[in-house]
């Protein structure tokens, strides 16, 4: 009995350990995406939710401009009757069968079906330059993010370069205790230095963490997968003049193509409206063939004839719809009117403020490049006097300080140049040129 204990638990553990195995196995093999910034904005792109409801909206913009082409052509159709007669006092027959195919051509609208097609080609377009506006800003949103993402990263490098630092004073601060060159409270000084360094580089480790879920969001990746990037921090200089940038935004921009093309076919859609005070002309062919007739003599099974109509219609009264459709058409011109004046101020400024940004990180770029090297000179050499006891613990502290606020800086300079740059493709309308 004993025995068999033994066994039955030799094999749960040895059935713990092979799962255990498999599970670390499948650890192993899990996927990891590895991204570089081209390569994001081209997931962006193909995945991002935003650009696929678009294309959506394109489709659907498309087929109204088929609807609206689909009154141009005839419409024809083909009916089939049947009917039963009982006790009818003029019909002898008991049913009749028959058909008849039918085909009606609008002649003369007043000019509303050709406007309509006008507006609905103006409102594709339209659409289509949206489109080609959120494509441009989930470039710049996937620049953004995966430049935050290597600023985590950043950030977190020099946290643990803080942290080692502060633990290798720790050591120092050691050994001179025991040779009585520190003091105790030199000694509880690096101790609380190390214990705030701590909760720094776990801010920075969950920033990490928050800005790669961010970016994959972004790019429609499933959440539970892993994702790295790969990239640096390049700095090229960029001389670049307001005026100029503005024209060219005022000139490419898709969101002002946009919403000038919506207001053609708001005029479109005003002179549609108008078309309803006018007569409509309308063409009528039908062929009947019926299997009895009962007002002919002579004529033979199933004969056919045929009725062609041409009909007039003109409206006198239509409860003030076509009144109200005008007015509405026009209050959507005058708005569309104020969007784009309000929208061609946007972009001027849009336009000065990532100039501005752009000026501004350039200038602290260059004012922070040699700066990290100087705080490091400078921490070594105090490193080194505090080792022999010829600087104070205070010392040693402001120079760690002074080198980690420069790497910081720096970083957050970098990264604050290379994304205004992105911003200002974006608000004049370059894309990923």
């Amino acid at each position: 009995m004993f025995s068999k204990k033994i066994i039955y638990i030799g094999l749960s553990i040895y059935l713990l350990l092979f799962l255990s195995a498999i599970g670390l196995a499948a650890e192993s093999q899990k996927e990891i995406i590895v991204l570089n910034e081209k390569e994001a904005i081209e997931t962006a792109l193909k995945n991002n939710y935003d650009i696929l409801s678009k294309k959506e909206e394109i489709k659907e913009a498309s087929a109204r401009l088929q609807q609206a082409w689909s009154q141009v052509f005839p419409y024809i159709s083909a009916n089939a009757n049947y009917t039963r007669y009982e006790d009818h006092p003029m019909f002898t027959y008991e049913d009749n069968r028959g058909y008849s195919f039918s085909a009606t051509q609008l002649l003369f609208s007043g000019g509303r079906v050709a406007n309509t097609i006008v507006a609905a080609r103006k409102a594709l377009k339209a659409t289509q330059e949206g489109g080609r506006e959120l494509e441009n800003k989930i470039i710049y949103s996937a620049k953004q993010s995966f430049y935050t993402v290597l600023l985590a990263k950043e950030f977190v490098r020099i946290r643990e370069e803080t942290l080692g630092l502060a633990e290798e004073n720790l050591s120092i601060t050691k050994e001179r205790y025991k040779k009585g060159e520190a003091s105790h409270y030199d000694l509880l000084r690096s101790k609380v230095e190390i214990a705030n360094i701590k909760p720094q580089l776990i801010k920075a480790e969950n920033f990490l963490k928050t800005s790669l879920n961010f970016l994959k969001v972004l790019l429609g990746i499933d959440p539970a997968k892993e994702i790295k990037v790969r990239g640096e921090f390049r700095f090229i200089p960029l001389e670049v003049n307001v005026n100029r940038e503005v024209n060219v935004a005022l000139r490419r921009r898709p969101a002002l193509k946009e919403i000038s093309l919506q207001e053609k076919a708001a005029k479109a859609q005003l002179r549609a409206a108008f078309a309803g005070h006018l007569p409509q002309v309308n063409l009528n062919f039908t062929d009947y063939a019926n299997q009895k007739e009962a007002f002919t003599v002579g004529r033979e099974k199933y004969d056919d004839y045929w009725v062609a109509v041409v009909s007039v219609s003109m409206p006198i009264f239509d409860g003030f719809l076509t009144r109200s459709k005008v007015k509405e058409a026009k209050a959507k011109q005058r708005e569309l009117n104020i969007l784009k004046k309000k929208l061609r101020d946007s972009v001027k400024v849009e336009v000065e403020n990532a100039v501005l940004d752009l000026e501004a990180a350039k200038s602290t770029v260059e004012s922070q490049k040699e700066n990290v090297e100087r705080a490091r000179e400078a921490y070594q050499i105090i490193k080194e006097r505090y080792a022999q006891g010829q600087a104070s613990q205070l010392d040693s502290l402001d120079a760690r300080v002074a080198l980690s606020t420069a790497q910081v800086n720096f970083a957050q300079s970098l990264y604050d140049f290379i994304v205004a740059n992105a911003k200002l493709s974006y608000v004049v309308g370059k894309g990923e040129e």
